[in-house]
Protein backbone atom coordinates (compact mmCIF):
# COMPACT_ATOMS: atom_id res chain seq x y z
CA UNK A 1 0.00 0.00 0.00
CA UNK A 2 1.65 3.87 -0.68
CA UNK A 3 2.58 6.01 1.75
CA UNK A 4 0.75 9.06 1.36
CA UNK A 5 2.65 12.32 2.29
CA UNK A 6 1.21 15.68 4.03
CA UNK A 7 1.85 17.84 1.24
CA UNK A 8 -1.75 18.27 0.68
CA UNK A 9 -2.51 18.97 3.84
CA UNK A 10 -0.31 21.83 3.80
CA UNK A 11 -1.27 23.06 0.59
CA UNK A 12 -4.49 23.20 2.02
CA UNK A 13 -3.76 24.91 5.23
CA UNK A 14 -1.78 27.65 3.03
CA UNK A 15 -4.88 28.22 0.80
CA UNK A 16 -6.95 28.66 4.29
CA UNK A 17 -4.91 31.63 5.26
CA UNK A 18 -5.05 32.97 1.66
CA UNK A 19 -8.25 32.61 1.61
CA UNK A 20 -8.61 34.88 5.28
CA UNK A 21 -6.85 37.06 4.34
CA UNK A 22 -8.39 37.82 1.20
CA UNK A 23 -11.54 38.17 3.47
CA UNK A 24 -9.86 40.69 5.70
CA UNK A 25 -9.05 42.78 2.90
CA UNK A 26 -12.83 42.99 1.28
CA UNK A 27 -13.74 43.96 4.87
CA UNK A 28 -11.00 46.38 5.07
CA UNK A 29 -12.31 48.12 1.57
CA UNK A 30 -16.12 47.70 2.07
CA UNK A 31 -16.43 51.69 2.49
CA UNK A 32 -18.39 51.16 5.90
CA UNK A 33 -17.35 51.24 9.35
CA UNK A 34 -16.58 47.77 10.43
CA UNK A 35 -15.92 47.06 14.02
CA UNK A 36 -15.62 43.38 15.08
CA UNK A 37 -15.11 42.31 18.81
CA UNK A 38 -15.31 39.28 21.22
CA UNK A 39 -17.81 38.41 23.98
CA UNK A 40 -16.17 41.07 26.25
CA UNK A 41 -16.75 43.59 23.65
CA UNK A 42 -12.59 43.31 23.03
CA UNK A 43 -11.93 44.47 19.50
CA UNK A 44 -10.84 42.49 17.17
CA UNK A 45 -10.70 43.72 13.81
CA UNK A 46 -10.86 47.29 12.96
CA UNK A 47 -11.09 48.56 9.15
CA UNK A 48 -9.83 51.61 8.28
CA UNK A 49 -13.29 53.49 7.78
CA UNK A 50 -13.49 53.14 11.57
CA UNK A 51 -10.85 55.00 12.21
CA UNK A 52 -11.88 57.55 9.81
CA UNK A 53 -15.26 57.82 12.05
CA UNK A 54 -13.71 57.54 15.48
CA UNK A 55 -10.36 58.78 15.48
CA UNK A 56 -8.44 56.07 17.07
CA UNK A 57 -6.07 53.36 14.80
CA UNK A 58 -5.96 50.00 14.45
CA UNK A 59 -3.01 49.55 16.65
CA UNK A 60 -4.86 51.79 19.25
CA UNK A 61 -8.11 49.60 19.17
CA UNK A 62 -7.38 46.08 18.60
CA UNK A 63 -7.12 44.05 21.93
CA UNK A 64 -9.03 47.13 23.69
CA UNK A 65 -12.28 47.06 24.57
CA UNK A 66 -15.48 49.77 24.01
CA UNK A 67 -14.81 50.56 27.47
CA UNK A 68 -11.86 52.34 26.63
CA UNK A 69 -12.23 53.66 22.89
CA UNK A 70 -15.57 55.90 22.20
CA UNK A 71 -17.70 53.89 24.76
CA UNK A 72 -15.69 55.41 27.72
CA UNK A 73 -18.18 57.70 28.83
CA UNK A 74 -21.38 55.82 28.96
CA UNK A 75 -22.48 54.79 32.58
CA UNK A 76 -21.93 51.26 34.40
CA UNK A 77 -25.68 50.45 33.73
CA UNK A 78 -25.35 51.49 29.74
CA UNK A 79 -22.09 49.36 29.05
CA UNK A 80 -23.94 46.85 31.21
CA UNK A 81 -26.80 46.51 28.36
CA UNK A 82 -24.04 46.88 25.73
CA UNK A 83 -22.46 43.37 27.21
CA UNK A 84 -25.35 41.97 27.87
CA UNK A 85 -26.65 42.95 23.52
CA UNK A 86 -23.33 41.11 22.37
CA UNK A 87 -23.59 38.28 24.28
CA UNK A 88 -27.01 37.51 23.58
CA UNK A 89 -26.48 36.40 19.92
CA UNK A 90 -28.94 38.52 18.41
CA UNK A 91 -28.76 41.24 15.74
CA UNK A 92 -29.37 44.94 16.62
CA UNK A 93 -29.99 48.18 15.26
CA UNK A 94 -30.09 51.62 17.08
CA UNK A 95 -29.25 55.19 16.89
CA UNK A 96 -26.78 57.00 19.32
CA UNK A 97 -24.26 59.16 20.39
CA UNK A 98 -20.32 58.20 20.46
CA UNK A 99 -17.20 60.05 21.66
CA UNK A 100 -14.34 60.50 19.03
CA UNK A 101 -11.10 60.52 20.16
CA UNK A 102 -10.88 63.96 20.11
CA UNK A 103 -13.54 64.70 22.31
CA UNK A 104 -15.70 65.12 19.52
CA UNK A 105 -19.63 63.39 19.97
CA UNK A 106 -21.12 61.61 16.70
CA UNK A 107 -24.20 60.46 16.01
CA UNK A 108 -24.12 57.13 14.35
CA UNK A 109 -26.95 54.31 13.13
CA UNK A 110 -25.16 51.16 14.53
CA UNK A 111 -25.95 47.77 13.63
CA UNK A 112 -24.80 44.61 15.05
CA UNK A 113 -24.70 41.15 14.10
CA UNK A 114 -23.97 37.78 15.76
CA UNK A 115 -20.51 35.76 14.40
CA UNK A 116 -20.83 32.19 15.06
CA UNK A 117 -17.71 29.90 14.78
CA UNK A 118 -18.35 26.43 12.83
CA UNK A 119 -20.00 24.49 15.30
CA UNK A 120 -22.67 27.09 15.99
CA UNK A 121 -21.16 28.43 19.11
CA UNK A 122 -21.39 32.41 19.59
CA UNK A 123 -17.81 33.88 19.34
CA UNK A 124 -18.34 37.92 19.48
CA UNK A 125 -20.45 40.13 17.37
CA UNK A 126 -19.64 42.34 14.09
CA UNK A 127 -20.79 46.41 13.80
CA UNK A 128 -21.46 48.24 10.89
CA UNK A 129 -21.71 51.98 11.60
CA UNK A 130 -22.82 54.84 9.90
CA UNK A 131 -22.62 58.82 10.74
CA UNK A 132 -25.74 60.19 11.08
CA UNK A 133 -24.91 63.73 12.52
CA UNK A 134 -25.27 65.77 8.75
CA UNK A 135 -28.43 64.63 9.21
CA UNK A 136 -28.78 65.71 13.22
CA UNK A 137 -27.21 69.53 11.87
CA UNK A 138 -29.33 69.63 9.06
CA UNK A 139 -33.21 68.95 10.92
CA UNK A 140 -31.48 71.33 13.60
CA UNK A 141 -30.86 73.82 11.49
CA UNK A 142 -34.54 73.21 10.29
CA UNK A 143 -35.65 73.80 13.61
CA UNK A 144 -33.60 76.97 14.31
CA UNK A 145 -35.19 78.51 10.34
CA UNK A 146 -38.67 77.90 11.21
CA UNK A 147 -38.22 79.37 14.71
CA UNK A 148 -36.48 82.36 13.67
CA UNK A 149 -39.25 82.79 11.00
CA UNK A 150 -42.07 82.72 13.77
CA UNK A 151 -40.42 85.31 15.64
CA UNK A 152 -39.99 87.82 12.97
CA UNK A 153 -44.00 87.37 12.21
CA UNK A 154 -44.93 87.28 15.41
CA UNK A 155 -43.25 90.89 16.04
CA UNK A 156 -44.56 92.19 12.80
CA UNK A 157 -48.11 90.61 13.22
CA UNK A 158 -49.50 94.48 14.64
CA UNK A 159 -47.37 96.77 12.29
CA UNK A 160 -49.64 97.52 9.42
CA UNK A 161 -46.95 99.34 7.50
CA UNK A 162 -45.58 95.87 7.27
CA UNK A 163 -48.32 93.89 5.90
CA UNK A 164 -46.29 93.81 2.71
CA UNK A 165 -43.43 93.13 4.09
CA UNK A 166 -44.59 90.35 6.00
CA UNK A 167 -46.82 88.62 3.15
CA UNK A 168 -43.37 89.02 1.39
CA UNK A 169 -41.74 87.06 4.36
CA UNK A 170 -44.82 84.45 4.54
CA UNK A 171 -43.78 83.88 0.61
CA UNK A 172 -40.28 83.18 1.69
CA UNK A 173 -40.90 81.18 4.58
CA UNK A 174 -42.76 79.01 2.82
CA UNK A 175 -40.47 78.64 0.19
CA UNK A 176 -38.02 77.96 2.13
CA UNK A 177 -39.84 75.37 4.37
CA UNK A 178 -40.77 74.05 1.30
CA UNK A 179 -37.59 73.56 0.16
CA UNK A 180 -36.24 72.49 3.61
CA UNK A 181 -38.47 70.15 3.31
CA UNK A 182 -37.69 68.29 -0.27
CA UNK A 183 -34.33 68.44 0.89
CA UNK A 184 -34.99 66.33 4.09
CA UNK A 185 -37.43 64.10 2.46
CA UNK A 186 -34.34 63.65 0.35
CA UNK A 187 -31.44 63.23 2.44
CA UNK A 188 -34.11 60.39 4.51
CA UNK A 189 -34.72 59.36 0.83
CA UNK A 190 -31.03 58.92 1.02
CA UNK A 191 -30.63 57.65 4.41
CA UNK A 192 -33.45 54.45 3.67
CA UNK A 193 -31.69 53.62 0.47
CA UNK A 194 -27.99 53.74 2.22
CA UNK A 195 -29.83 51.71 5.25
CA UNK A 196 -30.90 49.17 2.25
CA UNK A 197 -27.77 48.96 0.27
CA UNK A 198 -26.15 48.34 4.06
CA UNK A 199 -28.75 45.55 5.06
CA UNK A 200 -28.39 43.84 1.35
CA UNK A 201 -24.07 43.88 2.43
CA UNK A 202 -25.17 42.41 5.92
CA UNK A 203 -27.50 39.71 4.12
CA UNK A 204 -25.02 38.62 1.27
CA UNK A 205 -22.36 38.45 3.70
CA UNK A 206 -24.80 35.91 6.04
CA UNK A 207 -25.68 34.54 3.04
CA UNK A 208 -24.94 30.81 2.82
CA UNK A 209 -25.57 29.81 -1.39
CA UNK A 210 -26.35 31.47 -4.42
CA UNK A 211 -30.04 30.87 -4.40
CA UNK A 212 -30.40 33.19 -1.04
CA UNK A 213 -27.54 35.58 -2.59
CA UNK A 214 -29.55 35.69 -5.56
CA UNK A 215 -33.01 36.43 -3.71
CA UNK A 216 -31.54 38.87 -1.85
CA UNK A 217 -30.37 40.96 -4.86
CA UNK A 218 -33.56 40.08 -6.18
CA UNK A 219 -35.65 41.67 -3.53
CA UNK A 220 -33.37 44.87 -2.95
CA UNK A 221 -33.17 45.86 -6.61
CA UNK A 222 -37.10 45.42 -6.66
CA UNK A 223 -37.29 47.96 -3.56
CA UNK A 224 -35.05 50.52 -4.48
CA UNK A 225 -36.17 50.42 -8.21
CA UNK A 226 -39.85 49.90 -7.76
CA UNK A 227 -41.68 49.23 -11.47
CA UNK A 228 -37.86 48.69 -13.27
CA UNK A 229 -37.26 45.37 -15.03
CA UNK A 230 -33.97 43.35 -15.30
CA UNK A 231 -31.81 40.51 -14.93
CA UNK A 232 -28.69 39.29 -13.06
CA UNK A 233 -26.05 36.96 -14.65
CA UNK A 234 -23.11 35.50 -12.80
CA UNK A 235 -19.98 34.10 -14.25
CA UNK A 236 -19.48 30.56 -13.96
CA UNK A 237 -16.81 29.11 -12.82
CA UNK A 238 -14.86 28.10 -16.52
CA UNK A 239 -15.49 32.43 -17.24
CA UNK A 240 -16.37 31.93 -20.28
CA UNK A 241 -19.95 32.38 -20.14
CA UNK A 242 -22.58 34.26 -17.45
CA UNK A 243 -25.33 32.10 -16.55
CA UNK A 244 -28.57 33.48 -15.98
CA UNK A 245 -29.27 33.87 -11.98
CA UNK A 246 -32.60 35.59 -11.65
CA UNK A 247 -35.16 38.27 -13.38
CA UNK A 248 -37.69 40.60 -12.33
CA UNK A 249 -40.34 42.67 -14.80
CA UNK A 250 -40.64 42.10 -17.69
CA UNK A 251 -37.96 40.06 -18.85
CA UNK A 252 -38.17 40.34 -22.52
CA UNK A 253 -35.07 42.88 -22.70
CA UNK A 254 -32.77 40.44 -21.44
CA UNK A 255 -34.04 36.85 -22.45
CA UNK A 256 -34.65 35.36 -26.35
CA UNK A 257 -37.99 33.95 -27.76
CA UNK A 258 -37.02 31.13 -25.27
CA UNK A 259 -38.57 30.30 -21.79
CA UNK A 260 -35.12 30.19 -20.38
CA UNK A 261 -32.72 32.68 -20.91
CA UNK A 262 -29.22 32.05 -22.62
CA UNK A 263 -26.14 32.00 -21.14
CA UNK A 264 -24.84 35.22 -21.71
CA UNK A 265 -21.21 35.74 -23.36
CA UNK A 266 -18.64 38.42 -22.35
CA UNK A 267 -18.18 39.38 -25.90
CA UNK A 268 -21.74 40.60 -26.38
CA UNK A 269 -21.68 43.27 -23.65
CA UNK A 270 -20.12 46.63 -23.97
CA UNK A 271 -20.26 46.84 -20.12
CA UNK A 272 -18.31 43.57 -19.69
CA UNK A 273 -16.19 44.46 -22.66
CA UNK A 274 -15.32 48.31 -21.59
CA UNK A 275 -15.64 47.33 -17.49
CA UNK A 276 -17.69 50.15 -17.03
CA UNK A 277 -21.75 50.87 -16.85
CA UNK A 278 -22.65 50.86 -20.19
CA UNK A 279 -26.61 53.07 -21.37
CA UNK A 280 -28.56 53.27 -24.30
CA UNK A 281 -30.85 55.87 -24.22
CA UNK A 282 -31.69 56.81 -27.39
CA UNK A 283 -32.10 54.57 -31.11
CA UNK A 284 -28.85 55.78 -32.19
CA UNK A 285 -26.75 54.00 -29.46
CA UNK A 286 -24.74 51.26 -29.66
CA UNK A 287 -26.96 48.41 -28.23
CA UNK A 288 -25.33 44.64 -26.55
CA UNK A 289 -26.42 41.91 -28.74
CA UNK A 290 -27.78 39.84 -25.51
CA UNK A 291 -30.38 42.66 -25.97
CA UNK A 292 -31.68 40.90 -29.33
CA UNK A 293 -32.04 44.00 -30.70
CA UNK A 294 -34.99 45.43 -28.57
CA UNK A 295 -35.92 49.51 -28.86
CA UNK A 296 -36.14 50.00 -25.02
CA UNK A 297 -33.43 51.96 -23.27
CA UNK A 298 -31.19 50.33 -21.09
CA UNK A 299 -28.47 49.80 -18.67
CA UNK A 300 -26.22 47.32 -18.12
CA UNK A 301 -23.54 47.43 -15.08
CA UNK A 302 -21.06 45.24 -14.53
CA UNK A 303 -20.63 43.30 -10.92
CA UNK A 304 -16.95 43.52 -9.34
CA UNK A 305 -15.35 41.95 -6.31
CA UNK A 306 -11.96 41.42 -5.66
CA UNK A 307 -10.47 43.13 -8.58
CA UNK A 308 -12.73 40.94 -11.36
CA UNK A 309 -16.01 41.11 -13.14
CA UNK A 310 -17.94 38.68 -11.22
CA UNK A 311 -21.34 39.09 -12.94
CA UNK A 312 -23.86 41.57 -15.09
CA UNK A 313 -27.01 43.83 -14.13
CA UNK A 314 -29.11 44.87 -16.59
CA UNK A 315 -32.03 47.01 -16.44
CA UNK A 316 -34.97 48.17 -18.67
CA UNK A 317 -34.79 51.79 -17.63
CA UNK A 318 -33.79 55.12 -19.58
CA UNK A 319 -31.29 55.92 -16.97
CA UNK A 320 -30.02 59.33 -16.09
CA UNK A 321 -27.10 60.55 -14.08
CA UNK A 322 -28.98 59.85 -11.04
CA UNK A 323 -30.48 56.19 -11.76
CA UNK A 324 -26.77 55.92 -12.96
CA UNK A 325 -25.16 56.59 -9.73
CA UNK A 326 -27.58 54.73 -7.56
CA UNK A 327 -27.41 51.83 -9.59
CA UNK A 328 -23.53 51.80 -9.32
CA UNK A 329 -23.92 52.09 -5.59
CA UNK A 330 -25.83 49.23 -5.53
CA UNK A 331 -23.68 47.27 -8.10
CA UNK A 332 -20.61 48.26 -5.25
CA UNK A 333 -22.27 46.48 -2.40
CA UNK A 334 -23.04 43.20 -4.74
CA UNK A 335 -19.61 42.44 -5.83
CA UNK A 336 -18.13 42.36 -2.33
CA UNK A 337 -21.17 40.17 -0.82
CA UNK A 338 -20.79 37.87 -4.44
CA UNK A 339 -17.13 37.77 -3.87
CA UNK A 340 -17.27 36.62 -0.76
CA UNK A 341 -19.77 33.86 -0.80
CA UNK A 342 -17.36 32.55 -3.74
CA UNK A 343 -14.45 32.62 -1.42
CA UNK A 344 -16.27 30.93 1.27
CA UNK A 345 -17.20 28.22 -1.38
CA UNK A 346 -14.12 27.83 -1.84
CA UNK A 347 -12.61 27.42 1.82
CA UNK A 348 -15.68 24.91 2.03
CA UNK A 349 -14.46 22.91 -0.80
CA UNK A 350 -10.41 23.03 0.13
CA UNK A 351 -11.69 22.29 3.96
CA UNK A 352 -13.30 19.21 2.79
CA UNK A 353 -13.49 17.91 -0.48
CA UNK A 354 -10.30 16.04 -2.40
CA UNK A 355 -9.90 18.22 -5.52
CA UNK A 356 -9.90 15.43 -7.94
CA UNK A 357 -12.71 13.12 -6.82
CA UNK A 358 -15.08 15.67 -5.38
CA UNK A 359 -15.17 13.12 -2.17
CA UNK A 360 -14.43 14.00 1.78
CA UNK A 361 -10.54 14.68 2.19
CA UNK A 362 -8.61 12.78 4.50
CA UNK A 363 -8.97 15.61 7.02
CA UNK A 364 -12.58 15.51 6.95
CA UNK A 365 -12.41 11.49 7.33
CA UNK A 366 -10.46 11.74 10.27
CA UNK A 367 -12.72 14.66 12.30
CA UNK A 368 -16.10 12.27 10.99
CA UNK A 369 -14.32 9.11 12.29
CA UNK A 370 -13.85 11.05 15.79
CA UNK A 371 -17.45 11.40 15.72
CA UNK A 372 -17.92 7.97 15.32
CA UNK A 373 -16.59 6.65 17.56
CA UNK A 374 -17.82 8.94 20.25
CA UNK A 375 -21.58 8.25 18.95
CA UNK A 376 -20.88 4.68 18.89
CA UNK A 377 -19.70 4.53 22.57
CA UNK A 378 -22.55 6.63 23.47
CA UNK A 379 -25.73 4.62 21.37
CA UNK A 380 -23.97 0.62 22.13
CA UNK A 381 -24.00 0.72 18.22
CA UNK A 382 -21.31 -0.53 15.65
CA UNK A 383 -20.15 1.23 12.54
CA UNK A 384 -18.22 -0.12 9.46
CA UNK A 385 -15.47 0.81 7.97
CA UNK A 386 -14.86 -0.14 4.33
CA UNK A 387 -11.03 -0.31 3.27
CA UNK A 388 -10.93 -0.15 -0.96
CA UNK A 389 -8.18 -0.13 -3.48
CA UNK A 390 -8.04 -0.32 -6.76
CA UNK A 391 -6.65 -3.04 -8.74
CA UNK A 392 -3.59 -2.96 -11.02
CA UNK A 393 -3.59 0.83 -10.55
CA UNK A 394 0.02 1.14 -10.70
CA UNK A 395 0.18 -1.15 -13.93
CA UNK A 396 -3.04 0.87 -15.46
CA UNK A 397 -1.18 4.10 -14.62
CA UNK A 398 1.53 3.05 -16.88
CA UNK A 399 -0.10 1.81 -19.59
CA UNK A 400 -2.54 4.31 -20.69
CA UNK A 401 -0.81 7.55 -18.58
CA UNK A 402 -1.94 9.23 -15.16
CA UNK A 403 -4.25 11.69 -17.15
CA UNK A 404 -6.45 8.94 -18.02
CA UNK A 405 -5.83 7.16 -14.37
CA UNK A 406 -7.11 10.11 -13.06
CA UNK A 407 -10.15 9.87 -14.92
CA UNK A 408 -10.32 6.28 -13.88
CA UNK A 409 -10.47 7.93 -9.93
CA UNK A 410 -13.03 10.41 -10.79
CA UNK A 411 -15.05 8.19 -12.69
CA UNK A 412 -15.20 5.21 -9.42
CA UNK A 413 -15.85 8.21 -7.40
CA UNK A 414 -18.70 8.86 -8.98
CA UNK A 415 -20.00 5.24 -8.80
CA UNK A 416 -18.94 5.19 -5.66
CA UNK A 417 -21.28 8.17 -4.24
CA UNK A 418 -23.66 7.14 -6.59
CA UNK A 419 -24.02 3.42 -5.01
CA UNK A 420 -23.06 4.71 -0.92
CA UNK A 421 -26.11 5.92 1.60
CA UNK A 422 -26.88 9.04 2.04
CA UNK A 423 -25.95 8.70 5.70
CA UNK A 424 -22.08 7.04 4.93
CA UNK A 425 -19.33 8.80 4.45
CA UNK A 426 -17.32 8.34 1.05
CA UNK A 427 -13.39 9.75 0.97
CA UNK A 428 -10.53 9.55 -0.18
CA UNK A 429 -7.68 7.97 1.85
CA UNK A 430 -4.40 8.22 -0.16
CA UNK A 431 -3.46 7.59 -3.83
CA UNK A 432 -5.69 5.00 -4.89
CA UNK A 433 -7.29 4.18 -1.83
CA UNK A 434 -10.24 4.96 -0.53
CA UNK A 435 -12.40 4.82 2.95
CA UNK A 436 -15.99 4.45 3.14
CA UNK A 437 -17.38 4.86 6.97
CA UNK A 438 -21.06 3.42 7.53
CA UNK A 439 -22.43 4.37 10.88
CA UNK A 440 -24.75 2.31 12.49
CA UNK A 441 -23.72 -0.94 10.05
CA UNK A 442 -22.78 -4.40 11.51
CA UNK A 443 -20.20 -6.27 9.64
CA UNK A 444 -22.49 -8.45 7.64
CA UNK A 445 -24.30 -5.40 6.25
CA UNK A 446 -21.58 -3.76 5.47
CA UNK A 447 -20.11 -6.85 3.56
CA UNK A 448 -23.56 -6.98 1.71
CA UNK A 449 -23.27 -3.17 0.86
CA UNK A 450 -19.64 -3.25 -0.23
CA UNK A 451 -20.25 -6.22 -2.51
CA UNK A 452 -22.91 -4.09 -4.27
CA UNK A 453 -20.40 -1.23 -4.48
CA UNK A 454 -17.78 -3.68 -5.68
CA UNK A 455 -20.23 -4.78 -8.78
CA UNK A 456 -21.31 -1.64 -9.41
CA UNK A 457 -17.44 -0.61 -10.16
CA UNK A 458 -16.58 -3.32 -12.23
CA UNK A 459 -19.40 -2.72 -14.43
CA UNK A 460 -19.09 0.97 -14.85
CA UNK A 461 -17.59 2.05 -18.10
CA UNK A 462 -14.72 5.01 -18.58
CA UNK A 463 -14.40 6.68 -21.30
CA UNK A 464 -10.72 9.08 -21.35
CA UNK A 465 -10.43 11.53 -25.00
CA UNK A 466 -13.21 10.13 -26.41
CA UNK A 467 -11.96 5.97 -25.85
CA UNK A 468 -13.03 3.69 -23.82
CA UNK A 469 -11.03 2.03 -21.17
CA UNK A 470 -10.86 -1.35 -20.05
CA UNK A 471 -13.13 -2.26 -17.14
CA UNK A 472 -11.51 -1.62 -13.34
CA UNK A 473 -12.26 -3.55 -10.74
CA UNK A 474 -11.09 -3.30 -7.18
CA UNK A 475 -10.66 -5.24 -3.37
CA UNK A 476 -12.42 -4.13 -0.14
CA UNK A 477 -11.50 -4.90 3.35
CA UNK A 478 -14.36 -4.45 5.75
CA UNK A 479 -13.90 -3.93 9.66
CA UNK A 480 -16.63 -2.68 12.30
CA UNK A 481 -15.93 -1.11 15.59
CA UNK A 482 -15.90 -2.07 17.92
CA UNK A 483 -15.35 -5.46 17.60
CA UNK A 484 -11.93 -4.64 15.18
CA UNK A 485 -10.58 -1.78 17.77
CA UNK A 486 -12.49 1.46 19.49
CA UNK A 487 -9.90 4.02 17.63
CA UNK A 488 -8.67 4.91 14.70
CA UNK A 489 -5.39 2.54 13.85
CA UNK A 490 -6.26 -0.30 15.17
CA UNK A 491 -9.87 -0.26 13.01
CA UNK A 492 -7.92 0.38 10.17
CA UNK A 493 -5.25 -1.82 10.80
CA UNK A 494 -7.59 -4.67 10.80
CA UNK A 495 -9.56 -3.26 7.57
CA UNK A 496 -6.48 -2.81 6.04
CA UNK A 497 -4.86 -6.61 6.54
CA UNK A 498 -8.64 -7.93 5.50
CA UNK A 499 -7.87 -6.10 2.03
CA UNK A 500 -4.59 -7.40 1.91
CA UNK A 501 -6.02 -10.54 2.19
CA UNK A 502 -8.61 -9.92 -0.81
CA UNK A 503 -5.91 -8.25 -2.67
CA UNK A 504 -3.91 -12.22 -2.19
CA UNK A 505 -6.61 -14.21 -2.88
CA UNK A 506 -7.33 -13.15 -6.21
CA UNK A 507 -8.63 -9.33 -6.25
CA UNK A 508 -12.21 -7.78 -7.29
CA UNK A 509 -13.24 -9.49 -3.69
CA UNK A 510 -14.12 -8.77 -0.24
CA UNK A 511 -12.71 -9.97 2.35
CA UNK A 512 -13.96 -9.26 6.31
CA UNK A 513 -11.27 -8.56 9.14
CA UNK A 514 -10.67 -11.02 11.25
CA UNK A 515 -9.01 -11.69 14.82
CA UNK A 516 -5.36 -12.12 14.23
CA UNK A 517 -2.12 -11.49 15.36
CA UNK A 518 0.53 -8.80 14.27
CA UNK A 519 2.79 -11.27 12.77
CA UNK A 520 -0.26 -12.90 10.60
CA UNK A 521 -1.15 -9.08 9.57
CA UNK A 522 2.55 -8.67 7.79
CA UNK A 523 2.25 -12.21 6.14
CA UNK A 524 -0.54 -11.19 4.70
CA UNK A 525 1.07 -8.04 3.32
CA UNK A 526 4.07 -10.18 2.43
CA UNK A 527 1.44 -12.63 0.51
CA UNK A 528 0.15 -9.46 -1.39
CA UNK A 529 3.41 -8.15 -2.33
CA UNK A 530 4.52 -11.26 -3.67
CA UNK A 531 1.46 -11.65 -5.75
CA UNK A 532 1.81 -8.16 -7.20
CA UNK A 533 5.09 -9.35 -8.44
CA UNK A 534 3.74 -12.23 -9.55
CA UNK A 535 1.42 -10.22 -12.06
Amino acid sequence: MKKTTHQPVERDAHDLVLRSLQLEKTLESSGESVVIKDLDAVITFWNPQATALYGFTSDEALGHSLRELHAADLSEEAYSRVLDRVRSGKPSTATTDRKKKNGEIVHVLIRTTPLFDENGVLVGESTITRDLSDIRRAEDALDVAKAALKEKLAANRNLKTEVASRRKSELAMRDMNLAMERTVQKMKALQVENETLLNLSELLQSCTDWEEANATVLETTQRLFPGISGSLFIYRESRDVLMHAVSWGDSSLTSSTSAQPEPLHPEDCWALRLGRPHSVNSPGAFRCRHLHGSTQPSICLPVHGQGQALGLLVLSVDADEDIKHRLTALASRIGPGFANLKLRESLRSLALRDTLTGLYNRRYMEEALKRLFLSSRHSDKPFSVLMIDIDHFKRFNDTFGHAAGDAVLAAIAKCLKNTVRTTDFACRYGGEELVVLMPDTSLDSAMERADVIRVAIRESSITHDGQTLPACTASFGVAVSPTYGDNTPDLFKAADAALYRAKAEGRDRVCAAEASTPALAEASKAVSKAASKAV
